[in-house]
């Protein structure tokens, strides 16, 4: 989806898209950054590390992030900033029922 004329984004007129294993969210591009609102719940399980940047602010619930082996907690209202790399490699862990955040990340 392309950011609307009047450059608001409406996340509630926009289709969830369900990436499977508790995982869903809906996005929007510009150039070659999106930002996304994500969901996760209990089910999903994060068993890679993930290496790609994100900036996000959450909204709802509680969630770990294990960030190169040392495990940081956030909730409704932080910010976490996680840059590119193998020495940021990351994955998180659902804590309450569902979390959501949104998502500021470049598209590689």
């Amino acid at each position: 989806m392309e950011l609307s004329k009047n450059y608001k984004i409406v996340f509630d007129e926009m289709d969830w898209i369900e990436v499977g294993d508790g995982m869903r969210f809906k996005r929007i591009q510009q150039g070659d950054m999106q930002v996304r609102l994500v969901e996760w719940d209990k089910a999903m399980v994060h068993p890679n590390w993930c290496l790609k940047g994100h900036i996000g602010y959450i909204t709802e619930g509680d969630v770990e992030i294990d960030i190169a082996g040392k495990v940081y907690r956030y909730g409704v209202g932080d910010v976490f900033i996680l840059p590119d790399g193998e020495e940021h490699k990351h994955r998180p862990k659902v804590l309450s029922e569902k979390v959501r955040f949104f998502a500021v990340e470049k598209i590689s």
